[in-house]
C-alpha cells in the first residue's frame, strides 16, 4: 500500500483557505467561495511568487466583475449574456497573456450575471473584496510559514564541497595505486550531481524571496554561482579520474602531484568557509612541478611512458581545477568546516 505524505505547501494551502473563510464569515459576507478559491490558487512555495499570484487573481476578479456588471446591464440574466461575457473574458485574458487566469475571470463574470442583482456593480465590489480577503490570507500564511531555503542551500553546499573532496581522495588513491576499485567514485559523482540539482532549485527559490533586494548582489546569486562552479569542477574530476585509470603502473612522479592535489583540496575547503588561502605559494609550487616535468629522464618502458603521460595531463587538469576554484565566491558556507 503506497503512502501519501502531506507536504508543507499542502498544509499552508488548507490553512489559508480556512483562514479566508473564517474572516469572510466574521465580516458577514454571504458568498465566501471566491475567497477560498483565491486563497487556494495564491499559496505558492515563496512569498514573492505568492504575491505575484495574488495580484494576478485580484486582476482577474476585477476584470470579471467589470465584465459581469456590463453584460448584466446589457443583456440581463440570459443565455446570450452568459455566452458573450465568457467570450469577452477569454479574449481579454488572451490579449493580456493571462491564459492561466481565464477560468477565474470567466467564473467571476458569470457569477455576477447569475446573481440577478438589481445593482450588479455592488455585487461586483463584494466579489472583489472577497477575493482580496482570500489573497491577503494566502499572503499572510505564506509569509508566516515560509520554508528556510537558505538553510537547505547551505546544507547542500556543504555536502557538495565534502563530496568533491572525497572524489579527489579517490583520484589520488588511483594515482598512487593504479587499478584499484573505482565503483565508489562513480556512485559519488552521481550523488553529487543530484545534490547540485537540488541545491540550484533551492537557490532559485531563495532568489525569489530576495527579489526585493535590487541594489546589490544577493546571497542567492553567490550560492548559484558556487553551485555552477561545483558542477564544472565535478566534470573536471570525472575527467581526472579517467586519466588516472589509464595509468598501468605506479611511477615516482605521482607522489609530488598527489601532494599538490591535496593542497588544492584543502584550499577549496578553506575558501568555502572563509579561511585564508596562500595562492602565491601554490602558484610557485605549480611552476616548480611544471619545470620538473620538463627535466624528467626518458621513460624506460611503455607502461611508464603511458603513466607519465597521464600524469602530465592530470597536472594540467589540476591547474584548471585550481584556477576555477580561485574564482569561487569566498565564505559561502558559514560555520566551522567539517573534517
Amino acid at each position: 500500500m503506497s503512502r501519501f505524505l502531506v507536504g508543507g505547501r499542502v498544509l499552508k494551502t488548507a490553512l489559508a483557505v480556512t483562514l479566508s473563510i473564517v474572516i469572510a464569515q466574521q465580516l458577514g459576507l454571504e458568498r465566501v467561495t471566491l475567497a477560498a478559491i483565491v486563497a487556494l490558487l495564491a499559496v505558492q512555495r515563496t512569498f514573492y511568487h505568492s504575491l505575484q499570484q495574488s495580484l494576478a487573481k485580484l486582476g482577474s476578479v476585477l476584470i470579471g466583475g467589470v465584465l459581469g456588471t456590463t453584460f448584466s446591464f446589457l443583456f440581463g440574466v440570459s443565455p446570450l449574456g452568459y455566452g458573450l461575457v465568457t467570450l469577452a473574458a477569454i479574449y481579454i485574458c488572451l490579449q493580456l497573456r493571462w491564459q492561466d487566469h481565464i477560468v477565474l475571470t470567466a467564473v467571476t463574470a458569470i457569477t455576477v450575471i447569475f446573481s440577478g442583482s438589481d445593482l450588479p456593480w455592488t455585487f461586483s465590489l463584494e466579489q472583489i473584496f472577497t477575493a482580496m480577503l482570500g489573497a491577503a490570507s494566502a499572503l499572510a500564511i505564506n509569509y508566516l510559514f515560509t520554508p528556510n531555503h537558505r538553510k537547505d542551500v547551505l546544507e547542500k553546499l556543504a555536502l557538495t564541497e565534502e563530496g568533491l573532496r572525497r572524489a579527489i581522495d579517490f583520484i589520488m588513491q588511483e594515482m598512487l595505486e593504479p587499478g584499484c576499485d573505482d565503483s565508489s567514485f562513480k556512485e559519488e559523482i552521481d550523488r553529487l550531481d543530484e545534490i547540485i540539482d537540488y541545491g540550484l532549485e533551492e537557490a532559485k527559490l531563495l532568489r525569489e524571496e530576495q527579489r526585493f533586494i535590487i541594489n546589490r548582489e544577493t546571497d542567492s546569486d553567490r550560492y548559484r554561482k558556487t553551485f555552477h562552479i561545483y558542477r564544472s569542477q565535478l566534470k573536471r574530476l570525472d575527467e581526472m579520474h579517467r586519466l588516472a585509470r589509464r595509468m598501468p603502473v605506479r611511477v615516482p612522479q605521482a607522489a609530488p602531484l598527489v601532494k599538490l592535489f591535496r593542497i588544492v583540496q584543502k584550499m577549496q575547503q578553506h575558501k568555502c568557509y572563509g579561511k585564508n588561502i596562500h595562492v602565491r605559494k601554490v602558484d610557485q609550487l605549480m611552476e616548480r612541478l611544471e619545470q620538473s616535468f620538463a627535466e624528467m629522464d626518458l621513460p624506460k618502458s611503455r607502461e611508464e611512458f603511458i603513466s607519465r603521460a597521464s600524469l602530465f595531463h592530470l597536472f594540467h587538469e589540476i591547474q584548471r581545477y585550481y584556477n576555477r576554484m580561485k574564482n569561487m565566491p569566498s565564505a559561502v558556507i558559514s560555520g566551522k568546516p567539517r573534517s
